[in-house]
């Protein structure tokens, strides 16, 4: 008797919680899909300004390789059509930069300022493309009539440089109502073209 006592008190114990696995997968699962969902999303993110950083270095490698840009800098027709059919074959060949815009800006008119401060030694903030003379403090001159005349003997060299800009707009792989919405990943990148 205290043996089928015994097993009917172990057949109720292991019946009150058949149900409990159940219970707490259903509690969880939503947590645990938003969370992979919120990863998910992240990683996409993270992998588009990525792309969006290599496109905008690939172009100004271009321009910085470019015989055309080399020899006229942006004031050279062949120089701004081999720069727009770079882009225009990143675009069409990458499925993640399909969608991003560049921009080039062109050789300031005097008086214009960007507002992205340059790294040191550059005193001033100039243009988006720009020129400089080779001194230790670099003093920007105009580009396409520009002169330099620095140390002895003279070193008249004018140095390009060139800023390419990216911007692309991700979505969220999964809306999750108010909470979010496109995030817009933008680069940038200057480099040397003379």
């Amino acid at each position: 008797m205290p043996d089928k006592l015994t097993a009917s008190l172990h057949w109720l114990r292991d019946c009150s919680h058949s149900g409990a696995a159940a219970v707490e997968f259903a509690i969880t699962a939503p947590l645990l899909v938003v969370l992979v969902f919120g990863a998910a999303d992240y990683g996409v993110l993270m992998t588009d300004a990525a792309s969006v950083q290599g496109a905008t270095r690939a172009v100004a490698e271009y321009a910085r390789n470019s015989p055309e840009c080399a020899a006229g800098g942006l004031s050279n027709p062949d120089c701004i059509t081999g720069i727009n059919n770079f882009v225009s074959t990143l675009n069409s060949s990458a499925t993640s930069l399909s969608s991003a815009t560049f921009k080039l800006p062109d050789y300031p008119s005097s008086g214009t300022v960007s507002t992205v401060p340059l790294p040191a030694p550059l005193s001033t903030t100039p243009s988006a493309n720009y020129c400089t003379c080779t001194d230790a403090t670099p003093t920007i001159v105009n580009c396409s009539t520009g002169t330099c005349s620095v140390g002895s003997p003279p070193d008249t060299r004018v140095i390009g440089y060139i800023r390419t800009q990216a911007t692309l707009v991700v979505p969220p792989l999964v809306s999750y109502g108010t909470y979010t919405s496109n995030q817009t990943v933008s680069a940038q990148t200057t480099t040397r073209i003379q």
